[in-house]
């Protein structure tokens, strides 16, 4: 309870943050090209965004181009929850839920960012884990977006749906940062917006960039529950015939049957969520 309540003075503390019941222009610095946005909060449990782009606004001064900061999903965040209805994240191609807050949500934010050259949303998980760029389509803009943010590693899902924010923009990716409310989540973020910055132009920046490694998204483990212990770390390879999984209702040991890199394993904000990735080069990341 005290954290909660920590958390959501730490919020009203934010100038111009509100419980409103649709997106927030946090800030819009600079002017002309390129446009680079920012969004944060698009899950409302995923906070450590908001922090990032409030630290932006007041560090940032573009010197080419406009820097705008959006706060998604503010009521879901104020509330604390990844969302009121249904995933905002998966609402962006037609909602399920018609008349949902997050179908409202959604048409709002993309009127706010058509405009934009790049879009990067902030995201956080429900488990420790490396910070990562997803890039959802073969696109070398795309690509180079995520390579700029200066991660080590980069992910290719292909194959979701198009109703994810990013999916439906000109350039966007997604950066997952880690652990939600974490310092690592809040530097690893910081870095790469930064990265992102001075990679467009837009500013300088000391921040370090990493070696790229390349993945690709597969497969994944849809039986896995959260009533399991994991046996395996994201992006650390899995060989044949490891256990991945060991069940505490003694069930059998779940075993891997072919090799791969575990990418947001132990994630709770979706049910039985483990997904399969292969390391791929540059180019056959971009290959058809």
């Amino acid at each position: 309870m005290k954290e909660n309540r920590h958390r959501t003075e730490r919020l009203y503390s934010i100038d111009g943050l509100q419980p409103v019941n649709h997106p927030i222009m946090l800030a819009e610095i600079g002017c002309g090209h390129p446009i680079l946005t920012l969004t944060a909060a698009m899950h409302g449990d995923e906070d450590v965004g908001v922090h990032i782009l409030d630290t932006l606004r007041k560090t940032v001064e573009p010197e080419n181009g406009t820097l705008r900061l959006i706060i998604a999903n503010p009521p879901a965040l104020f509330q604390g929850v990844r969302f009121l209805s249904e995933d905002l994240n998966r609402s962006f191609a037609g909602s399920s839920i018609s008349n949902s807050s997050e179908a409202r949500l959604a048409p709002q934010i993309l009127e706010m960012v058509k405009r934009s050259d790049c879009v990067v949303d902030i995201h956080s998980t429900s488990t420790i884990s490396e910070a990562f760029a997803i890039v959802g389509r073969r696109n070398e803009n795309r690509l180079l977006l995520a390579e700029i943010a200066g991660f080590k590693n980069i992910v290719l899902f292909e194959g979701r749906s198009t109703r994810a924010m990013v999916d439906n923009v000109v350039c966007g990716i997604g950066l997952e940062l880690g652990l939600h409310g974490s310092k690592y989540a809040y530097e690893e973020g910081l870095r790469a917006a930064n990265n992102i910055l001075e990679g467009l132009g837009m500013s300088k920046s000391s921040y370090p960039k990493e070696d790229i490694e390349y993945f690709e998204i597969f497969g994944s483990f849809p039986n896995i529950s959260h009533s399991v212990v994991l046996r395996v770390r994201n992006f650390e390879r899995v060989m044949p015939g490891t256990i991945i999984a060991a069940s505490v209702n003694g069930q059998k040991d779940i075993i891997a049957e072919e090799e791969f890199y575990p990418v947001l394993a132990g994630e709770r904000s979706y049910s039985n969520l483990l997904l399969k990735a292969k390391k791929v080069t540059r180019r056959e990341f971009l290959k058809p």
